[in-house]
């Protein structure tokens, strides 16, 4: 199997919202040999849920000497404010400046961008940090302010062993349009 078709035909199924399953129960995929077709609302992505997606795609191999990438797991404000709820830890990786603003109740703050005049510069300290308040095998649900930078955030804990990382879809933006709890 082709890289391409790997990618094609694995990675629309990964990117489902949970909230999206019981609109399309009714629906059967069918793989091809030609680009399999899905409907647009199916993929994790920007707020009218359209194919434009926050992933970024990392190269995958089919050799063993080569190292894979994983693609992050989003869950939507709801389920990730249930999991904090049952015992996860909030990280928001947003600017300090951001996080003083409002965040959710508990929250830790480790941003991953900084402001840099005009635009943002990597935090080069960020993984440890995050080490100094997390475990590598900590539940930690990560959230920044419209779902990019913790997207990326959590690819770079994953690949340095962070295990249990969850990316919150939409982040602090879609956590206060929901109504949840804030401090």
């Amino acid at each position: 199997m082709t890289t391409r078709s790997l990618i094609s035909s694995a990675l629309p199924l990964l990117l489902v919202r949970p909230q999206n399953l019981t609109r399309f129960r009714h629906l059967s995929f069918i793989v091809t040999n030609a680009q399999p077709q899905y409907p647009k609302s199916a993929f994790v992505g920007t707020r009218n849920h359209g194919l434009q997606s926050n992933f970024r795609i990392m190269s995958m191999s089919s050799s063993a000497s080569e190292s894979e990438s994983t693609v992050p797991k989003s869950v939507h404000v709801s389920v990730a404010h249930e999991l904090v709820q049952a015992g996860h830890r909030y990280l928001d990786v947003r600017t300090s400046e951001e996080f003083a603003a409002g965040h959710p109740p508990g929250a830790v703050n480790v941003p991953y961008l900084f402001r840099m005049g005009a635009g943002m510069a990597n935090n080069p300290n960020f993984l440890e940090e995050v080490s100094k308040h997390f475990g590598e095998d900590a539940a930690i649900v990560v959230g920044c302010q419209k779902g990019m930078r913790s997207l990326k955030a959590v690819a770079d804990l994953s690949n340095a062993g962070f295990s249990g990382v969850i990316d919150v879809a939409g982040g602090y933006s879609e956590w206060t349009a929901n109504g949840l709890p804030t401090e």
